[in-house]
């Protein structure tokens, strides 16, 4: 059983989500010299730790992103929120 939800109330989005660090992950791949040379797909990109073709930038934030993930389940911060993504 679920709690009816009203249409016309606005409604928060949880805290701990990774959302902010996902679009500014995607962004600066799509900025990124792989992208731009066409050569490559964005999961290729994304795999990719070269820096010729991947700023430093980029794997932070794909690293960031990754552990923003990881601590969604770490039972220890789901009371007190995720402060990587938020």
């Amino acid at each position: 059983m679920s709690l009816p939800v009203s249409e016309d109330r606005p409604y928060r989005q949880a805290s701990n989500s990774c959302k902010r660090l996902y679009e500014e992950m995607i962004a600066c791949y799509q900025k990124s010299p792989c992208m731009n040379s066409g050569e490559f797909t964005f999961e290729q990109c994304r795999h990719s730790e070269d820096p010729r073709h991947v700023t430093p930038q980029c794997i932070t934030l794909r690293k960031a992103y990754g552990q923003c993930r990881r601590n969604l389940l770490n039972p220890q911060l789901r009371l007190r929120g995720n402060m990587i993504g938020s």
